[in-house]
């Protein structure tokens, strides 16, 4: 994984959040399946895409449902804050050539504490799986080089990779401390999050502060102060490693 060069300068801490207040449309800008789609795998997944960021304690049973006539299709959700999207996990694969209808309810709001609108969609399996595969997560080794490459600079490692007495906000990420510096530990900025939440990148302030908002590298809204490196984002390849390791149990 190829590392970028070490940030420029420190992040400075604020209350101030640099965005307007005001609620962006809420809308729905991609389904898949897509809507009327027929001969859908019976082991698919099912994403909705948003025009904002979701906010994951809004995503739930009572906001979100597969439905196959009355039946309700028992599922887990994953928030993806990178792609803005939801994934409904059906705990096991759906019936062979069957209707199912996706229901978003408006109570799916923003990080920004915008509502959403009701939309429906369906779609129609086809005859069995295809059979996913999916890769194994990332471990921290893998994503490791990242941090020391854009959070060091006499940040929160030293340039040549040591342990800082005073670390920035107290935040040390050289190699001895930084996974136990991340795990459960709860934001300064928003106590209420911790900075890595294991299998909830959506839920984890670290992932907040990484992502950016728009060209521009503005931070997406909940965040308080700079959106983080403090130069430029990280790389979309080096978001994904970073989100699949927190998404995929936050592995030593």
């Amino acid at each position: 994984m190829a590392a970028l060069l070490a940030a420029g300068a420190c992040s400075t801490t604020t209350d101030q959040t640099p965005y307007p207040g005001q609620c962006a449309p809420m809308d729905i800008v991609g389904w898949s399946p897509t809507p009327r789609e027929t001969g859908v795998p019976t082991d698919t997944l099912v994403t909705v895409t948003f025009s904002d960021y979701p906010d994951p304690d809004t995503v739930s049973v009572g906001t979100m449902l597969l439905t196959s006539g009355v039946f309700r299709v028992p599922e887990a959700y994953r928030v993806d804050l990178i792609t803005r999207s939801v994934t409904m996990l059906p705990i096991s694969d759906l019936a062979s050539n069957l209707g199912y209808s996706v229901t978003v309810m408006a109570g799916v709001r923003s990080l920004g504490g915008c509502a959403g609108k009701l939309a429906h969609a369906q779609f129609t399996t086809g005859d069995g799986p295809i059979g996913r595969s999916d890769p194994p997560p990332p471990t921290f080794a893998d994503i490791a080089p990242i941090f020391a490459a854009r959070c060091a600079d006499n940040c929160h490692a030293g340039s040549d990779g040591g342990c800082l007495d005073a670390p920035v906000a107290g935040l040390s990420l050289c190699g001895p401390d930084a996974r136990n510096a991340l795990i459960d530990v709860p934001s300064r900025q928003v106590s209420t999050l911790a900075l890595v939440t294991p299998l909830s990148s959506a839920r984890s302030y670290l992932m907040r502060k990484l992502v950016p908002s728009g060209p521009a590298g503005a931070p997406i809204p909940g965040v308080l102060g700079q959106r983080e490196p403090p130069d430029g984002p990280l790389a979309p390849e080096q978001l994904r490693a970073i989100a699949d390791w927190i998404d995929g149990g936050a592995l030593p």
